[in-house]
């Protein structure tokens, strides 16, 4: 598994976009992380193929702009698996997406 965050991940989006919209955007991200991980976690659960790899496609996308590498790690394995329609692998991924979205949640709130 990658570092929960890499170690400029802020700090590089701060550069592009000026620390107070970067810290912002941290904010909202983890503001909206639990709903998305339980959205996630829901439809695979539910075997909704489509909704959780929307889901999961988002969840990786707005990880890797805010820098949390762990979890877009996660939310990219899931993303190939359902991709593929391979459900079940996916629902054996989920422990360690909800473990890292945690992990990640503290780390960022440890910075912002």
């Amino acid at each position: 598994m990658s570092a929960v965050l890499s170690p400029g991940g802020l700090r590089d989006l701060g550069d592009d976009v000026g620390d107070d919209v970067a810290h912002g955007f941290a904010a909202r991200y983890l503001s909206m992380l639990e709903g998305r991980v339980d959205r996630l976690r829901t439809a695979v659960e539910h075997d909704d193929a489509v909704t959780a790899h929307v889901a999961a496609l988002s969840l990786h996308s707005s990880s890797t702009m805010v820098g949390a590498d762990a979890l877009a790690e996660v939310a990219r394995s899931l993303t190939a698996y359902l991709r593929s329609g391979a459900l079940s692998a996916a629902r054996a991924l989920l422990p360690e997406l909800m473990l890292v979205a945690a992990m990640t949640t503290a780390a960022l709130l440890a910075r912002v």
